[in-house]
């Protein structure tokens, strides 16, 4: 097993945009402002207003532990995972713990809550109306996948960026059952379906093809199709900046039992 910290290197011009926003946080964080000032001035440095406070927000809801923002879709919600283990409760629960068919943004309890997995399985639902998780279906245009390139995880004491690399149409299983992203190999199968899905709505960033390693971490935005039930869109995001270098893991190479 190796301890290893690696962000996959991306063009020039891409992370120099990035670069720019790691420098803004990096210098609110610097300052000690907390980080509830890293998001707010990040956002307004991106052009976009928001007030997030995650220990705050901690207070009406102990589940809250991060705040996911794809700028501009409306992708702008805190992130759960249930602390009483029930990976079900947020399918037809709000961020009020309230019964509601739109559920909420939350990982499963297989998910570590400080972002170090291999892969930070989010889900949500995409409902009529265009809030939650609607817009993941629309990465299926490849026009609004290369418009859309960013993802942000905002967190107590830390700001993660993502860089879209992928999204496609796959079979509506739970990613977290049906691999092992506790190794290595478990890794590279879902990367390799990645890469070699036959799914005709499939998009790949340009020169991001076979480049994401089991040494890299993701992150894989989930919804169920609004056309077939049977059918989930994934968009994955490869992390390309950690504002306070907290991201990292034990990679375990061995071949499973």
């Amino acid at each position: 097993m190796s301890k290893i910290c690696r962000y996959k290197h991306i063009d020039r011009y891409a992370f120099g945009k990035i670069l720019a926003v790691l420098m803004a946080l990096s210098l609110l964080a610097g300052c000690a402002k907390g980080a509830e000032a890293t998001v707010q001035d990040a956002q307004a440095e991106n052009g976009e207003e928001s007030q997030v406070d995650i220990a705050k927000l901690r207070e009406t809801n102990e589940d809250i532990f991060a705040w996911i923002n794809v700028p501009n879709t409306s992708i702008d919600y805190p992130v759960l995972q249930s602390s009483d283990g029930d990976d079900s409760f947020y399918i037809n629960h709000n961020v009020d713990k309230e019964a509601d068919p739109k559920g909420a943004i939350y990982t499963e309890c297989a998910n570590l809550k400080n972002m170090c997995d291999f892969n930070e399985v989010l889900h949500g639902s995409a409902p009529e109306d265009g809030t939650m998780f609607a817009d993941v279906e629309k990465f299926l245009d490849r026009k609004y996948f290369e418009e859309h390139p960013y993802i942000y995880v905002y967190m107590e004491g830390n700001a993660l960026i993502y860089y879209v690399f992928a999204a496609y149409s796959r079979s509506n299983t739970r990613l977290l059952q049906e691999y092992d992203f506790t190794c290595a190999s478990g890794c590279q199968a879902f990367l390799d379906e990645i890469y070699n899905s036959r799914s005709m709505t499939k998009n790949i960033r340009s020169g991001w093809e076979g480049a994401v390693t089991p040494e890299n971490f993701i992150i894989t935005l989930t919804a169920s199709s609004s056309t077939d039930p049977s059918k989930q869109t994934i968009v994955v995001g490869c992390l390309v900046g950690d504002v306070m270098g907290k991201i990292d893991r034990e990679i375990d190479y061995s071949e499973p039992e």
